[in-house]
């Protein structure tokens, strides 16, 4: 590449990446869901719109506590006020819904616990026309009882005690005792708050779990009966499903309706920052560590800029074509479970997955050209593989930089075929492929490291359009992939601080709650 073409090529990557920070901040906006957020939040934000969404929705299940719930948000809120380089055992997404599920699970105990109604006991009585066991008290047998606003429940002596705690209920006075005695009428219920199941079956309160403990979300049955009660629950911000979890289908579906009206070289770059929002910060320094002189280049670094790089070409294509077809797909050196499945002969599973990488992108036609960037670890050395597949006539060549090439299932690239061609079924795709044609690329290097900029290079020609093995500038083409690693590293922080912002507000509200009474 001359040195008109790699400054153009330089001038196009920072119009295109220009371009993505301009639309990840659009004027597309989420529904407000905190009255007193700033109205241009949003906007301004440097979360990305998935985690931007997550946010807007955390405030709404905030709000929805009740005072005393919060005791247990405060100790996780607090933790949650350093995020980032404090937080190395998890991502920044993982904390994140980690506190989306303590609140969503708060939720559905407080709606599940209103959902088990309170009641007191009375015991039996001949003498009145028969109920159902624990059923509700004819009135005349009522009329004797204290009066209660707690639903009474006549239960047979027999069944008349708690089949947790194996204690006897308490019975309430006979309106005759307290009138006689002089005592107050306004005893409600039992000494013992009793809780009534949807089977019928009557509990003290506090033996039931989900009264035992803040949190609890897992499956209840019936301790008499075994009749189920409920299932367990799990919750999830990030990761939705719709309909549950606490979000609904229309939240759900202005997302979606959002991811879908971007550009595929949008869903690329949006697919990128969701992705890094559940990496460690470490492992994201670690990758840029890789990318300075004297180190080989990690596969994470060269995800990140091979995405970034596929997404300059996709722009590129989509724009200044006049097809306007984007006929390469690749597969990340990331991207290791489709490459497993292809090797353990999971063809199906393979396929399913290599489409969906390409559907969420938002690019339906097959491609002209496949090309897998592949890391194979030898016992004693890494080296690293570039496979390019041409579907019209079943070429297939790898590039590599080892004397032998190791028996390795990144080495055996046949495999291949069948998952492309259940992919892409209706594509015109060789029937019979030829034979793989392998070549070993020597490169002038003068240190192994070397090897996975290399194969870069390699698969960037064929990105490109030129020759595989045209010369590429080693050094260069290092400072280039850690100037896109540096890049979405200054990004991840700057979502830290804004959520650590975000935190530190919901802490202070915890404490106002606390200390003042003050309602959320």
């Amino acid at each position: 590449m001359d040195q008109n073409t790699s400054t153009i090529a330089e001038l196009r990557a920072e119009q295109v990446d220009q371009i993505s920070d301009n639309v990840s901040r659009s004027s597309y906006h989420l529904p407000s869901l905190d009255a007193s957020a700033n109205a241009d939040s949003s906007l301004s934000s440097p979360l990305p719109q998935r985690l931007k969404w997550a946010v807007g929705r955390l405030k709404e299940l905030f709000n929805e506590l009740e005072p005393e719930q919060l005791g247990v948000v405060l100790p996780k809120t607090r933790k949650l006020m350093d995020l980032g380089r404090a937080s190395e055992t998890n991502g920044l997404g993982w904390e994140f819904d980690q506190f989306g599920q303590l609140l969503g699970s708060l939720l559905t105990l407080k709606e599940r616990r209103s959902k088990v109604p309170v009641v007191r006991y009375l015991p039996c009585i001949s003498d009145f026309r028969p109920s159902e066991v624990n059923g509700s008290a004819p009135p005349e047998w009522l009329r004797m009882f204290v009066h209660s606003d707690v639903p009474s429940v006549c239960i047979e002596d027999h069944n008349a005690c708690c089949n947790v705690c194996l204690e006897d209920f308490e019975e309430p006075p006979l309106e005759l005792e307290v009138q006689v005695d002089g005592g107050d009428d306004g005893v409600q219920a039992s000494p013992k708050p009793l809780r009534q199941l949807t089977c019928g079956h009557i509990f003290h309160e506090d033996c039931l779990p989900m009264f035992q403990n803040d949190d609890y979300v897992e499956r209840f049955e019936c301790p008499a009966c075994h009749t189920e009660v409920w299932t367990s629950e799990q919750f999830s911000l990030l990761r939705v499903l719709p309909g549950r979890n606490g979000v609904s289908s229309d939240q759900q579906q202005t997302y979606d309706d959002y991811f879908n009206s971007l550009p595929p070289w949008q869903k690329i770059y949006e697919g990128l920052l969701d992705w890094a929002t559940w990496s460690r910060i470490s492992d994201l320094d670690h990758a840029l560590n890789s990318t300075t002189r004297g180190r080989p280049v990690n596969e994470l670094a060269l995800h990140i800029w091979a995405t970034q790089t596929y997404k300059r070409y996709v722009y590129s294509r989509l724009t200044d074509s006049s097809e306007g077809v984007v006929d390469h797909f690749f597969v990340s050196p990331w991207a290791e479970h489709i490459s497993y499945l292809v090797s353990e002969g999971e063809h199906e599973d393979a396929s399913r997955q290599l489409r969906e990488l390409q559907d969420v992108w938002g690019l339906q036609d097959a491609p002209r050209l496949l090309t897998v960037l592949a890391k194979h670890d030898h016992p004693d050395e890494s080296h690293w593989v570039v496979h390019r597949f041409s579907l019209a006539d079943g070429a297939l060549t790898t590039y590599h930089f080892q004397p032998e090439l190791h028996d390795c299932p990144e080495c055996r690239p046949a495999s291949w075929w069948p998952v492309i061609r259940l992919a892409w079924p209706d594509a015109a795709i060789c029937p019979n492929p030829g034979m793989p044609t392998v070549i070993h690329v020597r490169q002038p290097m003068e240190l192994g490291v070397d090897n996975s900029v290399a194969a870069a290079g390699i698969w960037h020609n064929i990105l490109m359009g030129l020759p595989a093995e045209h010369s590429v500038d080693l050094e260069r083409l290092r400072d280039l992939i850690g100037t896109d690693v540096k890049s979405l590293c200054e990004r991840y922080n700057s979502w830290t601080s804004d959520l650590s912002t975000f935190f530190s507000d919901l802490y202070r509200r915890c404490e106002r709650v606390e200390g003042d009474g003050l309602d959320v």
